[in-house]
């Protein structure tokens, strides 16, 4: 039963864990308040509190005053730049490799500045200082550091927790180019192929002819491989330097092994013909067995590491005369010698992988013949230039 009070009223109730109380009042537009408690002394003080609020004319809705103590609570925890940085990197469900380069930028550059500092402290000014404090001799990292911080900043906004992210800063997301890529020649890359144990020269071509990325070449199986029309599909890579603890690692190794980035990753491309023997061959001799078997094996049928690839690539690459010459810069090679050969925009972001907004808009026109008909015209002109040294030799 209820017990009228100066204010408000009380209502004893029993129920299955004891008796609690019900403590409610109503206010003059009509509106009706309550809330349940374990005691009557807490009811009674909440009243009190209530009627206190009232008095005083700072009284708001409780159901109101309760979602905003909620919203406060979770800024609190929140609040600085460090913890809103580690839930970022911690909900955006990136992968393994995308999450260690955040950290490693958020302990090296973002926080040691940023980490104490409360988001909402965080101006255009605040950060113009932070990069001017930056090792300039680091300017790519730099950039991502900067590209990083602004993604925080404007997930902060997207939540309400800011009102607004600072302005962005012209030219702070690129760091300008160190060096320009030199393409390898068919005499380098002859040379580099020559100098290659026979289980590795033709990753080598595959690199420097196809265009694949190191990962896409150490996940590449049979299944992925048709040795007569030289037909390659391109659907996993391995991750380097990922935690093997995560989910996704191969049961055999312990490697991460993911998706491409984009859907533009997952491609199919096709080798030169003139290479088509070495890739026979190879599938016959130094592929692991079955379906499911590595084209590039390690020792143990497992994948082959990063560490072991390059301990015998660079000093083929030494031979070759050009020490500067990178897996990746293989790759740049192999677009370079398709874009040398009539190949349009689409058509080489379809055999690189890649992706963007403009090149979307053409992709279509990036079909398996024309791809098919690209290799054979690169083979065309590698079988002329080898008949020519032939000769010569």
């Amino acid at each position: 039963m209820a017990r009228r009070r100066g204010f408000g009223e009380l209502e004893r109730r029993t129920g299955p864990t004891g008796p609690s109380y019900r403590a409610r009042y109503a206010m003059p537009d009509g509106s009706r308040h309550s809330r349940n408690f374990r005691t009557k002394m807490d009811a009674e003080a909440w009243l009190a509190r209530e009627r206190s609020l009232i008095d005083r004319d700072e009284w708001t809705p409780p159901k109101s005053r309760k979602v905003a103590e909620a919203r406060r609570e979770r800024e609190q925890a929140i609040s600085t730049v460090q913890k809103y940085a580690e839930r970022y990197v911690a909900e955006r469900g990136l992968r393994p490799t995308t999450v260690r380069g955040y950290e490693a930028l958020l302990a090296t550059r973002i926080l040691p500045y940023f980490g104490a500092m409360p988001l909402r402290d965080v101006t255009l000014s605040e950060i113009k200082t932070w990069r001017r404090s930056l090792d300039p001799k680091t300017a790519s990292s730099n950039a991502a550091a900067y590209r990083l911080l602004r993604s925080i900043l404007q997930a902060a906004e997207e939540e309400e927790l800011i009102d607004r992210a600072p302005p962005k800063i012209r030219g702070a997301s690129s760091a300008p180019v160190k060096q320009e890529v030199i393409p390898a020649t068919f005499d380098e890359i002859t040379a580099i192929v020559d100098e290659m144990p026979e289980r590795l020269k033709l990753l080598i071509v595959l690199a420097a002819f196809v265009g694949l990325r190191e990962g896409e070449l150490l996940e590449l199986r049979r299944s992925d491989v048709d040795g007569v029309t030289g037909r390659i599909n391109v659907a996993r890579k391995v991750d380097k330097d990922a935690n093997p603890a995560v989910r996704g690692a191969c049961p055999e190794c312990g490697r991460h092994i993911s998706t491409p980035k984009t859907r533009s990753g997952i491609r199919t491309v096709h080798v030169p013909p003139p290479f088509l023997p070495m890739l026979q061959s190879h599938l016959l001799e130094h592929a692991a067995e079955g379906p499911r078997g590595l084209l590039f094996p390690g020792d143990r049928t497992d994948h082959m590491s990063a560490r072991y690839l390059m301990d015998r690539y660079r000093p083929a690459r030494e031979k070759a005369g050009r020490p500067d010459l990178t897996i990746h810069h293989l790759r740049h090679t192999a677009l370079t010698i398709a874009g040398q050969h009539g190949a349009t925009g689409a058509e080489l972001q379809a055999r690189a992988g890649h992706a963007s907004q403009a090149a979307m808009a053409i992709y279509q026109h990036a079909t398996l013949d024309r791809d098919k008909a690209l290799a054979e015209k690169i083979g065309d002109t590698y079988a002329k230039w080898a008949s020519n040294r032939s000769e010569q030799a």
